[in-house]
């Protein structure tokens, strides 16, 4: 089977150019001019962006488990639907991935309804499942994920968020420095990656005990689960992993303050990278007004302030990552008011649609673009060059912009399992056309097509002593343009 996708301006890091596309039997066959070459389809871009594909690293199916919120074959429906060509699933489902033997079987339930190409996250339970780490590694775990500062129910692996419910006796307690000191030096040594949940655990403790009561509005809960809690733990975290030279990812960073603490680190030379979200880039506390409980997400929506900060970070190469933090839960849950509805927002189908409307309003650069929502991605998760690369022998992914178009969100028509989104009723300029996974067509204008067909991408990370892993990976496509060196591409000083 061969495709072509012809007339349409490609975008990576390195630049965009217009040039053909031809594919064959599901990778990139090469670029370049190709009239007149025989394929058996062709799709005429003509007009529009070809990025590749849209990578998201931070999703939460909670499959199996706690299906009644979110299920697996909805979320990769609507990662498909919104121009994600590959998602990387978090490890909180019930039991989380805590070893290869529950890796594989999960990697095998979740390859029966996939939609997409998917990694999967494995779960870091501090000395609990030290063991396992390498395990995890060798099955090959994007990264292992550290819920640091929550406990977890001893039987389901489920997180708690309020210690006082239940008895010591049936939690693993959250995991000390020590411990998480240890985890470094096991994850630097097999040159896998750590992620973390930051915000100081003693910190928000300490003002909800001089609350007193339980939170009433959102001032409340900024004042309980403050920047100073994100940026601790992000020091921390700094300082742990420039003891072991692990690599330590940041997720879902909220602040400037924690924005701050990361680009202060990275001019240390330590080992740090950040994801931030697209709901911490579009909204603000001043939204909660319109939003109500919906917005309620941890780390917290912040200040207009803080939403500056963090597009200056994403744009100054701080930030490496944009991941949606798909977590959506039922309205029942979110109507239980500001102090009890649990925290989480929809956004698996929408991430592509709220950045490229950035784009077309001036917010970040296509090629910015290009590395945050795939090469960079790629890069970081030990997918690429398989994933987020156009260049000969990547995965044929794709995903078609067209910049003269406008996108409505309308959340009745969004493919998750529970119909609410902040962005509900929102004009974005831009629209995604097609999403294109390894030469298929799998969504036209935010409609599926076709059976589902996504499978496993296993990671492949590097040991710290290791050559660089990435200087002798780029194919022929546009890094190569006749009689133009190419531009560097963004910061790699995190990946080698």
């Amino acid at each position: 089977m061969r495709l072509k996708i012809a007339n349409g301006t490609l975008v990576t890091s390195r630049g965009s150019r217009r040039a053909d596309v031809v594919c064959r039997d599901g990778t990139i066959e090469h670029i370049g001019d190709a009239e007149g070459e025989s394929v058996d389809a062709e799709i005429d871009a003509h007009g529009l962006l070809v990025f590749p594909g849209f990578i998201d690293p931070h999703v939460h199916s909670r499959d199996p488990g706690q299906t009644h919120k979110e299920d697996f074959a909805h979320s990769t429906r609507a990662a498909a639907a919104g121009g994600v060509t590959t998602m990387l699933e978090m490890p909180n489902a019930i039991p989380p991935v805590s070893n290869a033997t529950i890796f594989e079987d999960r990697a095998a339930q979740h390859a029966r309804v996939a939609s997409v190409d998917f990694g999967l996250w494995g779960v870091a339970l501090g000395s609990e499942n030290l063991a396992s780490i390498q395990g995890l590694f060798e099955a090959g775990a994007v990264g292992v994920k550290l819920f640091w500062g929550y406990a977890l129910q001893r039987v389901t692996q489920t997180l708690v968020y309020n210690l006082a419910d239940e008895a010591a006796a049936d939690l693993i307690q959250p995991p000390g420095n020590g411990d998480v000191l240890e985890l470094c030096r096991e994850v630097a040594r097999l040159g896998g990656l750590l992620a973390a949940h930051c915000e100081d655990r003693s910190l928000i403790d300490a003002a909800e005990r001089a609350l007193g009561r339980p939170i009433a509005s959102y001032a409340e809960l900024l004042q309980a689960r403050s920047d100073t809690a994100e940026a601790v733990s992000i020091a921390v975290a700094a300082e742990l992993s420039a003891a072991t030279d692990c690599r330590f990812h940041v997720v879902h960073t909220s602040s400037a303050r924690g924005a701050q603490a990361v680009r202060r680190a990275q001019a240390e030379g330590v080992r740090l990278t950040a994801e931030t979200c697209p709901h911490y880039l579009a909204f603000s506390d001043a939204d909660f007004s319109e939003l109500g409980v919906m917005l309620k997400v941890y780390p917290p929506i912040r200040t207009a302030r803080d939403r500056s900060a963090l597009w200056q970070a994403l744009r100054d190469g701080t930030i490496e990552s944009i991941g949606s933090d798909h977590a959506p839960h039922t309205l029942t849950e979110k109507a239980l008011g500001l102090a009890s509805a649990p925290a989480g927002v929809q956004g698996v189908e929408t991430i592509g649609a709220v950045m490229v409307d950035a784009l077309l309003n001036g917010l970040i650069g296509a090629e910015r673009l290009a590395w945050v929502l795939s090469e960079g991605t790629a890069r970081l998760y030990g997918l690429y060059p398989r994933k987020g690369a156009l260049e000969a022998g990547a995965d044929a992914d794709f995903t078609l912009v067209d910049p003269s178009a406008e996108t409505v969100i309308d959340q009745q028509r969004l493919h998750s399992k529970q119909p609410q989104s902040p962005w509900h009723g929102r004009h974005l300029r831009g629209r995604v056309r097609m999403t294109i996974l390894r030469g298929e067509i799998i969504a036209r204008d935010s409609q599926l097509l076709g059976e589902p067909r996504g499978r496993l991408v296993r990671a492949q990370h590097r040991r710290a002593d290791s050559a660089p892993p990435f200087s002798a990976e780029l194919g022929a496509g546009l890094s190569a343009q006749p009689g133009v060196p190419p531009p560097a591409p963004w910061p790699r000083r995190h990946y080698c």
